[in-house]
């Protein structure tokens, strides 16, 4: 129902040149360019490129110094099966309404919910993985420690009980089971 994946700075902009179709060829066969026109964007208009905030966020925190730091983090969230067109909508706010508190609206770079391609709709969440770091007094960026296995292993959970609390409890996305 859920999946993240952290990216390294050199990933970034290719990253979020795909969640907003600027590639101009795309290699994703999956995508029906006829229907890009159904995506839309949840995160903030910023008056800058996602990428351009992008950079900006990342200079207000912390780095280590290594070319392999994951600066960069991305839930893909689908729509559970069976939600008509007005669930979809309502799922992709709350859901982007949950992600946004979790991980600090300044964080977010970009929410776009995709309709074109093959599948279920789904959203592209990415944000910036900053912590702040009581040792040193500053925030940081470390994806390890924010997304720790503490937070892999409750985030379904939460995020249903999040969705019930919404009044979208017949679209599931926890159900107990795991791989």
């Amino acid at each position: 129902m859920a999946s993240v994946e952290k990216y390294t700075d050199s990933a970034v902009f290719n990253i979020l040149r795909h969640s907003e179709r600027t590639i101009a060829h795309s290699a994703n066969t999956d995508i029906e360019p006829a229907r890009t026109r159904l995506n839309y964007k949840l995160s903030p208009e910023r008056n800058m490129s996602d990428y351009d905030y992008y950079r900006k966020r990342k200079s207000e925190l912390y780095v280590y110094g290594r070319a392999d730091v994951k600066t960069l983090a991305g839930w893909v969230v689908t729509l559970p099966k069976g939600a008509t067109p007005e669930q979809s909508e309502a799922f992709f706010k709350s859901t982007y309404d949950f992600l946004q508190q979790r991980y600090g609206e300044e964080n977010v770079i970009s929410a776009v919910v995709h309709h074109d391609e093959a599948g279920q709709p789904h959203m592209h969440f990415n944000f910036v993985p900053a912590i702040y770091d009581f040792g040193k007094e500053r925030e940081k960026i470390c994806a390890n420690e924010v997304l720790d296995r503490a937070e892999l292993r409750n985030f379904h959970s939460q995020l249903q009980k999040h969705l019930d609390n919404n009044g979208l409890s017949e679209l599931r996305v926890y159900t107990g089971v795991t791989a």
